[in-house]
């Protein structure tokens, strides 16, 4: 089992959140996330790697502050198991674009779409973390002070 520590972003604005269209290459599954990835070598910390992953997945330069959730989850067909950490996002600057994921490696096969999205599409969308999709999410996002731990998802 290879173990990943992937980080990522939710950035909120007037009712919406960022969120990124995956579609699996081989099996055209789609699924949605906040931008981010895996926790590399040039990232001093687990707030530069959520900064750099939403510039290259979205066209956003961001800041981040506290820790919002934190999730695990086993990538069965990779064998690897993620703990993944979301932080809490604003953007600075940027123009909402997937045209940075280009020559970056093989996600940018799976990376077809960002955009804004509301609760009511949302709720439409295989959309990871779920909570994303709950309406408690929704009511507290000005107002979290707190980590919730997500708990572990096998898949």
């Amino acid at each position: 089992m290879i173990y990943r520590i992937r980080v990522a972003a939710i950035v909120l604005q007037e009712q919406k959140i960022l969120l990124v269209k995956h579609v699996h290459p081989k099996t055209g599954f789609e699924w949605w996330v906040p931008p981010g990835g895996g926790l590399e070598e040039l990232d001093k910390n687990i707030h530069d790697c959520a900064i750099r992953e939403t510039r290259e997945e979205t066209g956003y330069n961001i800041e981040t502050n506290e820790i919002l959730y934190i999730r695990e989850f086993v990538d069965l067909e990779n064998c690897t198991h993620n703990l993944e950490i979301y932080l809490k996002g604003d953007v600075l600057s940027g123009d909402l674009s997937i045209k940075n994921i280009q020559g970056n490696g093989p996600y940018e096969h799976y990376i077809k779409e960002v955009c804004w999205l509301d609760k009511r599409q949302v709720k439409e969308l295989i959309v990871f973390p779920e909570i994303i999709k709950q309406d408690e999410f929704w009511a507290d996002t000005n107002q979290k002070r707190f980590t919730e731990y997500l708990g572990r998802q096998d898949g």
